[in-house]
């Protein structure tokens, strides 16, 4: 993936030391940099505002005030780590508690990287630009293996040795949790200690422990000591593991005496858990762009492939009036236009109908959409698809598992063809166009009929589907089973990747028709997947000598090198294969010495159940089924959303609704974008703007249709590295609106640099802005020696026809045609006015470099900025009739 510069600008900018800022010589001493952006213009960009890198509702705290400094890092891109919901409760979390500043950092995409390492720039974080070496905490969230890579790179570009022996006491605590933390053997040799489970209480604990070490002055080896008391933490250098001649686990030896059986924590109650009413608003696109609620944690149902599922337990649903309130605060805070309710299940959710009912009586009128990322086959009911097409449609992912009742028996998946074929019906028969099916192959005992039973479902399917809807198509992913720690199913063998590939080229061939389009999973990401996930401390060294190798982002296809794996496996001594075997039931597993909470028995017990393809109920509508984690020592057990709210329709006060007296109304602004504004890409400043009406509440009016949008429209983009005194908007509304007021309101939750200066109502029918623009004024402020440009100017102005070669357009045009005026104002000081035509508009950058005679590599740094639009009529914004 390349660097997305329009989106990541706004980001990365913030990751730098203030030892490469700079004010440029614009006048009235505004900081800036010269443009349009290049990548290495990164490295010499001013501190951007709280709200670029920093974004609406991060947290900045004075460093100087704080008794403890906590990086919390994603070993992946932004978009990425942005998404996950527990990196932003726990970002939150921090921030509330006195005497602690939690600053994020994120892994670059390669080309950032290379900059870095050529200019010798350590990786900062984003709200302060502070390096990450000089924090006092560097905490990894480790949601998936092949991340592993990113959180060396972190590390390296900060400076902070790869190893936590060749770290001394004047370097970062480097922590880790999350679910990779509950087999984090092949990680062991880089982390300082491991948190295992819910992190809302412990990390304050371990934050605590922390600053009391501080204080005391304590020693590393101290402090590690004082954590390993702390339920939930794991310090692996008090561990040893020993090998025998098999090469297998022969024994786990404790270093240090008398420490407790290292125990998942849990948070017992969901309700008290701490959870962000103002979540950090990016202003690039994430992966999951949407306001996400946790309705639920935990889940009773018992897949036996499902990891989540086991280190998860128990159920602990969220009561009603509790989601309500977070999802009104989140949306005033936000502006997103959509809510995504999230859990392992939601289907499942105790309350969901009232629930639903309850959060679309208060966002119908405002157009905001539920979407319900993980639902089971059997609880998509047709009243939930009803209520999801209420306002928008949002996607639907199914998810089978496998093609037979056998196979689903043995992985205790609960749902049947009919069950799903009903919901397909029920699902297009509500005029959806897609849906997407998911299945797993690979599964223990998985047989050719399974395959064939995949195929014959997914036929079956279109068929229902096509009744319903004729140009119904579904999508088919699969991926490959890959055996998880503390699941039934950790001692079982994963497919080769030949036999993986099998089984791909039969689907292929076999869902090869229109209507449906087959997906799949790279063989040697999942294999490479199965290796960490089941692992142990051998393969730190292997790690380590692949990202020496270069591998980096392995999650992503278009950086995934497994032949430099496969160099680093071979250099390191170690044959991959060995960790996707099979494992016997007594042997010693790599995460044996750290308790789930879901017993090793049970494990058993489920894995003989399977094999027998007999089913486990859910142990929320059945009884118990022991599988270790309620009713112990901890009073833990399933917390159902229950009692007055489970029946009727929450009394949740409904947002104002639009009027149908209301006319539709057309207005537009005009508005500024400087400073950090000017790196926002034009969709990002578009989203911005979008969100800000939102969070300002204007009655914006809609379109029609399966996806109804908002009635905003933009002019021509402005580049990058721009800034302009003279953007306009046009936007229509339905409903109570005072200009005035609204425009204070909207200057008020926009961030800095942007600012409506003034509005008008204009004709419904008034041409658009686009249709509109005669000409476009900018000034720019160019660095270097003055030369001829006076000159050169004057030459131009003479001249009766100007021919040049329009590089980026590939033809010939006569300069003057596009080109109004040029003035030298002063030395560094150009004022060009730019025709604006269906042929196309010069850049003040190309036009500059046709006058004088510059190349590309001639070309010097410039500041450019837009100050006036001449539209053909006499005003912008006509008097509404």
């Amino acid at each position: 993936m390349p660097f997305a510069l329009c989106s990541l600008l706004s980001v990365l900018c913030s990751m730098l030391p203030p030892s490469l800022r700079y004010k440029s010589f614009a006048p009235s001493g505004l900081e800036c940099y010269y443009g349009p952006v290049k990548p290495e213009d990164l490295l010499r960009i001013s501190k951007p505002s709280r709200y670029m890198g920093g974004e609406l509702n991060s947290v900045v705290k004075d460093p100087d005030r704080v008794k403890l400094k906590f990086a919390l890092a994603f070993p992946d891109a932004y978009e990425v780590g942005m998404s996950h919901l527990g990196f932003q409760i726990l970002y939150h979390l921090l921030n509330e508690y006195p005497g602690v500043a939690c600053e994020r950092a994120f892994a670059p995409w390669p080309d950032m990287e290379k900059l870095l390492r050529e200019k010798g720039v350590p990786l900062c974080s984003l709200e302060s630009s502070r390096p990450l070496r000089e924090f006092d905490v560097v905490g990894f969230s480790l949601q998936y293996e092949l991340n592993y890579t990113g959180v060396l790179n972190i590390l390296d570009l900060a400076g902070i040795p790869l190893r936590a022996q060749q770290r001394e006491d004047g370097y970062p605590l480097v922590i880790g949790g999350g679910p990779c933390a509950l087999n984090p053997e092949p990680l062991a040799d880089f982390f300082d200690l491991f948190l295992l489970g819910d992190g809302e209480e412990a990390a304050l604990e371990i934050c605590r422990e922390m600053i009391a070490s501080r204080e005391r002055g304590e020693k590393k080896e101290t402090l590690l000591e004082r954590m390993s008391r702390i339920q939930g933490v794991y310090v692996p250098s008090f561990f040893r593991p020993e090998y025998g001649t098999d090469g297998r686990i022969r024994e786990m030896v404790l270093l240090k005496n008398d420490l407790p059986q290292i125990t998942r924590r849990i948070l017992p109650d969901l309700e008290t858990g701490a959870f962000p009413s103002r979540p950090i608003l990016p202003f690039m696109e994430v992966i999951h762009d949407r306001l996400n609620i946790e309705i639920a944690r935990g889940c009773t149902r018992g897949c036996r492939f499902c990891q989540a599922g086991m280190i998860y337990r128990p159920l602990r649903e969220r009561s009603p009036r509790k989601i309500l309130d977070l999802v009104k605060a989140g949306l005033e805070n936000t502006g997103y236009d959509e809510v995504s309710l999230l859990s392992l299940s939601t289907g499942d959710y105790s309350c969901i109908d009232p629930l639903i009912s309850s959060i679309l009586d208060h966002t119908r009128a405002g157009r905001v959409a539920l979407s319900f990322p993980s639902l089971r086959v059997e609880t998509l009911t047709p009243s939930l698809i009803q209520r999801v097409q209420e306002v928008r449609k949002t996607g639907f992912t199914l998810a089978p598992e496998a093609g037979t009742e056998r196979l689903r028996r043995v992985i205790n998946k609960g749902n049947t063809e009919e069950d799903l074929l009903f919901t397909i019906q029920q699902v297009f028969s509500a005029n959806w166009r897609l849906v997407k099916l998911y299945f797993m192959i690979g599964l223990p005992t998985e047989g050719e009929e399974d395959l064939e039973g995949i195929v014959a479902l997914c036929r079956k399917a279109l068929q229902v589907a096509r009744r319903s809807k004729g140009s119904a198509h579904i999508n088919v992913a699969v991926s490959t089973f890959i055996p998880k720690a503390h699941t039934p199913f950790q001692w079982e063998a994963q497919s080769s990747m030949d036999e993986v590939q099998r089984k791909h080229q039969f689907l292929r061939k076999k869902l090869d028709r229109h209507g449906l389009n087959f997906k799949w999973t790279d063989p040697r990401l999942s294999f490479l997947e199965g290796v960490f996930a089941r692992g142990d401390r051998r393969l730190g060294g292997a790690l380590e000598t692949a990202y020496s190798l270069g591998c980096r982002l392995d999650g992503w296809g278009e950086h995934f090198r497994y032949e430099r794996w496969e160099k680093a496996f071979s250099q390191s001594g170690i044959d991959p294969a060995i960790y996707s075997r099979m494992r016997g039931l007594g042997e010693i597993l790599p995460w044996d010495h750290l308790d789930s909470r879901v017993s090793k028995s049970f494990l058993r017990e489920e894995r003989e159940r399977a094999l027998q393809a007999i089913s486990t109920p859910d142990c929320r509508r059945a009884s118990c089924n022991g599988c270790g984690v309620c009713f112990g020592a901890d009073s833990l057990s399933n917390r159902i959303a229950s009692g007055e709210d489970a029946g009727t329709r929450l009394p949740f006060p409904a947002a104002p609704g639009k009027n149908a007296s209301f006319p539709v109304r057309r207005f537009r602004c005009r508005l500024t974008k400087l400073g950090p504004a000017r790196l926002l890409g034009h969709l990002e400043f578009s989203q911005l703007l979008n969100r800000a009406f939102r969070r300002a509440k204007v009655p914006l009016a809609y379109s029609q249709g399966f996806h109804p949008l908002p009635k905003i429209a933009f002019g021509p983009p402005l580049p990058v590295g721009y800034e302009s005194l003279a953007e306009y908007v046009d936007f229509q509304i339905q409903g109570r609106f005072r200009p005035e007021e609204a425009l204070l309101q909207l200057n008020r939750v926009l961030p800095q640099g942007v600012e409506m200066t003034e509005g008008q109502e204009i004709p419904l029918k008034f041409p658009s802005i686009f249709d509109n623009i005669y000409a476009i004024l900018y000034d720019i402020w160019v660095h270097g020696p003055s030369g001829a440009r006076e000159e050169k100017i004057g030459r131009f102005e003479k001249a009766g026809t100007f021919p040049v070669i329009w590089s980026r357009k590939n033809r010939s045009i006569d300069l003057k045609i596009f080109l109004n005026s040029v003035k030298l104002l002063d030395d560094r000081t150009i004022r060009l006015w730019l025709l604006f035509g269906p042929e196309g508009t010069l850049r003040p950058e190309e036009a500059l470099a046709f006058i004088f005679g510059w190349s590309e590599q001639q070309r010097p740094d410039m500041r450019i900025r837009k100050i006036d639009v001449q539209f053909k009529g006499s005003e912008p914004c006509p008097p509404r009739s």
